[in-house]
């Protein structure tokens, strides 16, 4: 069953009509002319769909019944449907779009970024972040860059009017075509905004690729109508493109799923948020691999999944997060949750930092040992300042809390546990540590799950 259409139809003015989550945007030469306002559709949340010129709205699935955000859409050939993909795969279909199956409810290695439909609309491709592809109806596995080392994760995809061919596109805006489709050029978006979405002509012999900040760039015999720069709501980023029946374009844009290579305003407010409520991190702009642990961080304090990226839901739940509340209420103590896999700094029942870990892993090693981090009440008795090697591996800067278990510095901590069982920071976190004398000797510190 498809869902309902919802949202009061308003009269669009000559300025393109701002919503709060997810805007949909036709562009065509009939909107250079004085012809009557398009429809609109209002609504929140991350499926709200707004059509332009002859692009009609056909529904939109409600905010709360999202699990995931909304991250790409395709058309049917009549122009008179679309289907609208989440990140966890699952998939809604308006109009004359058929349902035929999604990736919601399985376990994926990376999230869906985007999709595209077959030419005879009786099927489809949903691509993932890993460039992993995975095909419904008729429409035909041929290749993926699944399992291949990316310089840039996979943002969308666009076919071929046979059906016999499909293109890749990266942030970086770098190009994979596989079956009969044409390479045809490729590119980021002005100053280098990375490109979150791509459509392709209906010769197949052209196609567009939108960057987040809605230009969009043509290819081939794909004509530049327009983009959505200036347009979008503050906050929200293109996410998704698709080709009208009558040549046009829709960009669908909404507040993003912030994740590792991401860049600009909306990374500095996350950075600067987490860093507001003791999540220990950079603010530059840039979701690299400091950013992936703060996230890390949150996320298991707030007992959400850890994928190290945040949806539009969980940006909602950090806007109204509270400061992690130490067990201690005196002192100041390195409380080490194994639990949640955090490091919980506390001066006089205050949070002063959290810091992502990885504790010991549980399982056996060396001759009849098993990785498993102490729990109780020590304190630091002894440091290095500099780089220890043991027979268990490399330890950075550690300060050792009972016996040879340390709070040490490592090139990996995952989200999981993963040590033999000392305690690891990233190593600019236990960097930072010594730089500012967060953990001096004789520091509690209080193992607990």
């Amino acid at each position: 069953m498809r869902p309902a259409n919802h949202g009061e139809v308003a009269v669009f003015p000559a300025m393109p009509r701002r919503l709060s989550v997810l805007l949909a945007l036709l562009v065509t030469a009939t909107l250079l002319v004085a012809s009557p306002p398009p429809a609109a559709a209002e609504g929140t949340g991350n499926g709200v769909v707004l059509g332009f010129g002859s692009a009609p709205f056909l529904g939109a699935p409600a905010a709360d019944s999202l699990r995931r955000p909304i991250v790409g859409m395709a058309p049917t050939p009549s122009g008179a449907g679309y289907w609208l993909v989440a990140s966890d795969g699952g998939l809604f279909a308006f109009g004359d779009a058929p349902f035929l199956g999604s990736m919601g409810g399985t376990r994926l290695n990376q999230p869906v970024v985007g999709m595209a439909a077959t030419p005879s609309g009786e099927g489809y491709w949903l691509v993932a972040r890993d460039g992993g592809l995975f095909s419904f109806g008729d429409a035909t596995f041929l290749g993926s860059m699944g399992g291949t080392r990316l310089n840039q994760p996979v943002v969308g995809m666009a076919s071929t009017p046979t059906a016999a061919g499909y293109w890749l596109v990266a942030a970086d805006g770098g190009l994979f075509a596989f079956g009969d489709a044409p390479f045809l050029g490729s590119g980021a978006g002005s100053g280098g905004r990375p490109v979150s979405a791509m459509a392709a002509t209906a010769s197949g012999e052209g196609y567009w690729l939108a960057a987040d900040d809605g230009t969009v760039k043509a290819f081939g015999d794909a004509a530049a109508l327009g983009s959505g720069t200036g347009s979008l709501v503050p906050g929200t980023l293109v996410v998704g493109l698709a080709r009208s029946g009558d040549g046009g374009y829709w960009l669908a844009a909404g507040r993003p799923v912030l994740r590792s290579g991401a860049i600009g305003p909306l990374v500095e407010d996350l950075q600067r948020r987490l860093l507001d409520l003791g999540y220990w991190g950079v603010v530059d702009g840039r979701f690299g691999p400091l950013t992936t642990q703060q996230v890390y961080a949150f996320q298991k304090a707030n007992h959400l999944p850890r994928d190290g990226q945040l949806d539009a839901a969980e940006m909602r739940l950090l806007e109204s997060a509270a400061p992690v509340v130490p067990r201690t209420n005196s002192g100041r103590v390195v409380e080490v949750d194994k639990s949640r896999q955090i490091i919980v700094v506390a001066v006089n029942g205050r949070t002063e930092w959290v810091f992502n870990t990885s504790t010991g892993n549980g399982r056996p090693y060396g001759s009849g040992q098993v990785a498993v981090t102490p729990e109780g009440r020590f304190r630091i008795t002894r440091q290095i300042d500099g780089l220890r090697i043991s027979q268990l591996g490399e330890l950075f800067r550690p300060k050792y809390f009972v016996g040879g278990y340390a709070i040490h510095g490592s090139p990996s901590v995952p989200p999981f546990p993963a040590s033999h069982g000392c305690v690891r920071l990233t190593n600019a976190a236990i960097d930072f540590v010594w730089a500012n004398d967060v953990m001096p000797i004789g520091t509690e510190v209080w193992v607990y799950r």
